[in-house]
């Protein structure tokens, strides 16, 4: 294939300059990949309302090489969403009458970078990517809402693909789950228009960030790993989100005979940073057990996000969704609260057919009061490699509740059905 001379100009929609690459390559095609999700998704509320959303989300990955050595690669990524009834729900970047449902219609770049590997265990990535450390629970790309969250970032990487894994970001600005459209002005179709001078910071689609965050990995000979980690967070659109959080990560799995047995250990220290006008100190842990038998796996976890006063341990870049129940009572799109989860997990599979069912009892961290019990069920079916079925269902029932925490003194169930392609 003849040779062909290009330039690309690489927006960063973050405060990151104008980029102009010039290059010359020999695969100027590249790779693609299209993906497709499709989802309904019931919530029934008792305090904000009962909610549908019927959305599709379209994705297409291309991968460019831009030398013959394949050093240097452009990846992008956009993504639109579809909703089929977008004015019947409350999708956070329109809010109305409903329980919120984040999955907003509308166009988003959520990947667009310039990644070089030296070939030699080290790589950089400029622009905007998609992070996600360990568990996602700090840090997180949110892949179960339709618009995913990516940051605009410089990514540094030492992998010797053996035991250490050194990772480093600095990131200006994070592009959250609420997407580009949700800025500081309301929409007129918008419950609060003419209420509300501006849109609340927690609900901005982008957060401009000067934060570091660094990931070190460490892992023995017998697959013992350690993680050690240092996230300091800058939110100059949400001070409240401004924290500095230092923490280890211990995870181990053998198997002596027939059953696997694993363990997770994780503790994590966290203070006010930057702007942030709060004076708190809170922790985070994290004890799990499990075996497995063949292709079945049981978990007993608990839990803890701890607090001082009203302010509890906050983790706004994390995957919120796949922790304390799929019924995002304490998602936190706003604040967290401080508490104890104690969950039970229970995994199968048989051919193409999976399943999870997992059970949480919530204890409130200040005074150990009972606030109340979710059961999540979840059964998936892959037809083939590239299409999967999921059906999901979660249901939390309030006891004593949390006084100053309205969502969780009300019962709240959620189901969805969806279909995906390429996943």
């Amino acid at each position: 294939m003849p040779k062909h001379k290009i330039i690309l100009s690489l927006l960063l929609l973050s405060g990151f300059s104008l980029t102009t690459v010039a290059t010359e390559f020999v695969e100027i095609a590249g790779e693609h990949d299209f993906a497709m999700r499709t989802r309904y998704q019931s919530v029934g509320d008792d305090l904000l309302g009962d909610a549908q959303a019927f959305t599709s989300r379209f994705t297409l990955t291309s991968r460019f090489e831009l030398d013959e050595a394949a050093q240097w690669q452009l990846l992008l990524k956009p993504n639109y969403v579809y909703a089929f009834n977008e004015e019947d729900y409350n999708s956070v970047t329109v809010t109305r009458f409903t329980s919120p449902i984040p999955d907003p219609d509308g166009f988003n770049l959520t990947q667009g970078f310039v990644h070089y590997d030296s070939n030699n265990y080290w790589s950089a990535s400029l622009g905007r990517q998609s992070i996600s450390f360990d568990n996602e629970r700090m840090v997180g790309a949110v892949e179960f809402w339709q618009t995913p969250q990516s940051f605009d970032a410089l990514k540094l990487q030492y992998n010797n693909q053996q035991n250490i894994n050194i990772q480093y970001l600095y990131s200006n600005k994070v592009h959250r789950i609420f997407g580009q459209d949700s800025n500081h002005k309301l929409p007129k179709d918008d419950v609060r228009f003419g209420l509300l001078e501006q849109r609340p910071a927690s609900e901005l689609g982008e957060h401009k960030l000067d934060s570091h965050l660094l990931n070190i990995e460490y892992k023995t000979e017998n697959d013992l790993t350690i993680i050690g980690y240092h996230y300091y967070i800058d939110n100059r659109e949400q001070p409240l989100f401004s924290t500095a959080t230092t923490g280890v990560r211990i995870r181990d799995e053998f198997k002596p005979g027939k059953i696997k047995y694993r363990y997770v250990l994780e503790y994590a220290h966290q203070n006010d940073s930057a702007n942030n006008l709060t004076n708190y100190h809170a922790w985070y842990s994290l004890f799990e057990f499990g075996l497995q038998y063949k292709s079945h796996r049981l978990d007993i976890s608990q839990e803890i996000l701890s607090q001082d006063d009203y302010n509890s341990f906050q983790t706004p870049l994390a995957t919120n969704h796949k922790f304390q129940g799929w019924a995002d009572v304490f998602a936190g799109y706003g604040m967290q609260t401080g508490l104890r989860d104690k969950y039970i997990t229970y995994r199968g599979r048989a051919n193409k057919l999976n399943w999870r069912i997992v059970y949480h009892h919530f204890d409130n961290y200040s005074n150990s009061d009972n606030i109340g019990a979710e059961i999540d069920l979840e059964l998936g079916y892959r037809f083939s490699r590239k299409w999967e079925l999921k059906l999901v269902y979660a249901d939390y029932r309030s006891n004593d509740g949390i006084p100053y925490f309205s969502r969780a003194n009300y019962d709240l169930n959620s189901w969805f059905a969806s279909i995906a392609f390429n996943i």
